[in-house]
């Protein structure tokens, strides 16, 4: 490692698909070292690409391995909040620093982070159900899934946010509760499985729903109503024996820490990109340990943020389940990355490599970016 490495320029990549766009960043070093970072939050990248010019002109030209410093310098000075933007914005400067890092002093970042518990990350599947039509199409998908290698599997009985309902009828809910039993019955005890509700239920349904899949041995259930109070998931809860999994919406500590301190749901889901890189997820995660509850990482993302969350995932010892897509995101992901975390068995396997885990090939990527930005430090 260089003594006197600074931060030195700044490129940024956006990489179009229909459904979000991939935003991914390089910082480099004088000295040469290049960190990746990624901050895709569905289509608002404009807003989070501004954000992550402004917080690179605030740690230009300083040690890039003082990340803590930076962290709290760009909360504090530059985002001044929690929204959304500035999260994921702060979030990819802080994946590109912790990259930047472990090259730096030749050692994965999971090092760095106090060692791995685990050299395999446990993974679902999400994605597999898409386009079904009805239960028996669904319980086919679910069998070609497992065909394919898939163990444990997420689906949303529901919809998903491209077919909502705003009012979700009683028949709905006795639909739902026949579908989740329906496919347990079909694929036997021993595939895992989740159900995503998305917060489409009121108080009273997401009671009744609960209760009627409480013998069907679900993982867990993902955000089955809109969120109001800690005390609330907590009666939920404990009226219906589900296992909740609340909080991939949620954008720091403070806002994780009463669902924790009142021990309102089973799991908490920190998103890498949410709550602002690797640095705050950490720190959500050993929080939610003193209280005993796991941590499944929300990760609907691309290859950078998959592989800072495969580290996250690593050195949790209160880690359970990470979320993975069947498919590549972004489809065309294997023009440009290099190496990176691949599924095996049901699991990423923990990298042994300097940084992330993660290479990028920037000239093969460009092409297929609508945008695409250098930043220089100013001399």
């Amino acid at each position: 490692m260089s003594r006197h490495m600074k931060i030195s320029e700044l490129r940024t990549y956006v990489h179009p698909n229909a459904n979000k766009h991939y935003v991914m960043i390089a910082i480099e070093t004088d000295d040469g070292t290049v960190g990746f970072g990624e901050a895709t939050l569905d289509h608002r990248w404009p807003s989070v690409i501004a954000g992550v010019k402004e917080g690179f002109r605030a740690i230009a030209g300083q040690d890039p391995t003082t990340i803590e410093k930076h962290w709290a310098t760009l909360k504090e000075q530059v985002f001044w909040g929690d929204g959304a933007s500035s999260r994921a914005a702060l979030a990819a400067i802080d994946q590109a620093l912790w990259d930047i890092t472990g090259k730096a002093y030749g050692l994965p970042v999971h090092k760095l982070l106090g060692g791995a518990v685990r050299d395999k990350v446990r993974v679902y599947l999400n994605q597999w159900w898409a386009g079904y039509k009805n239960t028996d199409d669904l319980i086919q998908k679910a069998k070609a899934a497992i065909e394919r290698g898939g163990r444990t599997l997420k689906w949303y009985p529901f919809g998903t946010p491209d077919n909502f309902q705003y009012r979700i009828s009683a028949h709905d809910v006795r639909r739902a509760i026949a579908e989740v039993k329906a496919v347990r019955l079909a694929l036997g005890p021993d595939t895992g499985l989740m159900v995503d509700i998305w917060r489409r239920l009121d108080w009273a349904s997401a009671a009744e729903f609960c209760s009627g899949v409480a013998d069907c041995n679900l993982l867990f259930v993902e955000e089955p109503t809109e969120y109001q109070s800690a005390d609330a998931f907590a009666r939920l809860g404990t009226a219906t024996r589900a296992r909740i999994a609340f909080g991939e919406r949620l954008h720091s500590r403070k806002q994780f820490a009463e669902i924790i301190e009142k021990q309102a749901v089973g799991l908490v889901q920190p998103s890498i990109i949410r709550v602002g890189g690797l640095t705050e997820a950490v720190k959500i995660g050993h929080a939610a340990e003193v209280y005993s509850i796991g941590v499944v990482p929300h990760n609907p993302h691309g290859p950078v943020a998959i592989a800072a969350t495969v580290t996250l995932s690593a050195v949790l010892t209160n880690f359970v389940i990470q979320e993975s897509y069947e498919n590549d995101n972004p489809p065309t992901r294997k023009q440009f990355v290099k190496s990176g975390p691949e599924i095996e068995d049901d699991f990423y396997r923990v990298s042994d490599q300097p940084g992330l885990g993660i290479r990028i090939d920037e000239d093969a990527l460009r092409p297929l970016c609508c945008d695409f930005t250098r930043t220089a430090a100013k001399s």
